[in-house]
């Protein structure tokens, strides 16, 4: 399949956590919202930031904020206060920090903007769910080899769409972005209009927007052995395990390396669509 930035009617951002600086050095190379102009965008997890910050031109601005949040955090593993890490309150400080109310407006009147939830079945225990997904979709990763899981939604994890335009206009998308990347024990659970809601990435690594049609560009975090072969899909990956460690929130040096990787695979990747 050829790559032509404008032939793109969806592009779809992968979780990852910081694992998620790759996509905005290979956006940096491939196109901007004005030069690919998709009808619509999904985000999960860490991709929800990457997607609201690349709609709204603040990819080198999240790059610039988290960078120096991680500068001054020494540890992963909190020393005073509530939870048993920083990471919740470090990255609201990040998403805050990337999008300003300008920033916001723009995504509000953007194109159309999804961000992929998880929700566990009604009834049960929502972290100790949430500890047998992380568990188990972990496994079937490095079994498989593939970003399609399964074991989790056989559990009853539930994956629903955000309408995140909808979320700016009313003040609550900075929530919702947190919201996306929930990973407990590390982020407390929180509540999306009424339902307990989880990381979307223990469900699928990648979220398609509904309604999924014309040809979409995924970008991932990872390489994966087995990737869906669609014809209307085009998978950008990583070509080999990026720096940065998708929960470790003290290296700086990380997510820049990151970044310069998607930047050079972006190139690559470039290349070969040629």
């Amino acid at each position: 399949m050829s790559f032509d930035p404008a032939s793109f009617a969806q592009v779809v951002f992968s979780g990852g956590g910081t694992r998620c600086f790759w996509h905005g050095g290979f956006m940096s190379q491939v196109g901007t919202i004005a030069t690919i102009r998709p009808e619509r965008v999904c985000g999960l997890s860490g991709g929800a930031l990457s997607g609201a910050a690349w709609i709204s031109g603040q990819d080198e601005r999240c790059k610039q904020v988290m960078g120096e949040i991680f500068e001054r955090n020494e540890r992963n593993l909190a020393i005073e206060g509530d939870g048993i890490a920083p990471h919740e309150q470090l990255y609201r400080e990040a998403v805050e920090g990337t999008l300003p109310d300008t920033a916001i407006a723009t995504i509000a009147e953007g194109p159309a903007f999804q961000i992929a939830l998880a929700t566990p079945p009604r009834g049960l225990s929502s972290r100790l769910f949430a500890a047998i997904c992380a568990v188990g979709y972990s496994l079937e990763e490095k079994l498989t080899g593939s970003p399609r899981l399964r074991f989790t939604r056989w559990l009853g994890l539930e994956l629903i769409r955000v309408d995140a335009r909808q979320a700016a206009r009313d003040g609550r998308l900075v929530d919702l972005i947190v919201a996306a990347a929930t990973i407990p024990p590390v982020f407390d659970i929180p509540r999306w209009d009424g339902r307990d809601v989880i990381d979307a990435g223990m469900a699928t690594k990648a979220a398609y927007p509904d309604p999924d049609a014309g040809r979409t560009l995924v970008l991932m975090t990872s390489p994966y052995r087995d990737l869906p072969a669609q014809d209307d899909k085009l998978f950008a990956t990583p070509s080999s395990p990026v720096e940065a460690d998708k929960i470790d929130f003290t290296g700086r040096e990380q997510i820049e390396e990151t970044w310069a990787q998607g930047c050079k695979d972006a190139r690559g990747f470039l290349a070969e669509q040629a």
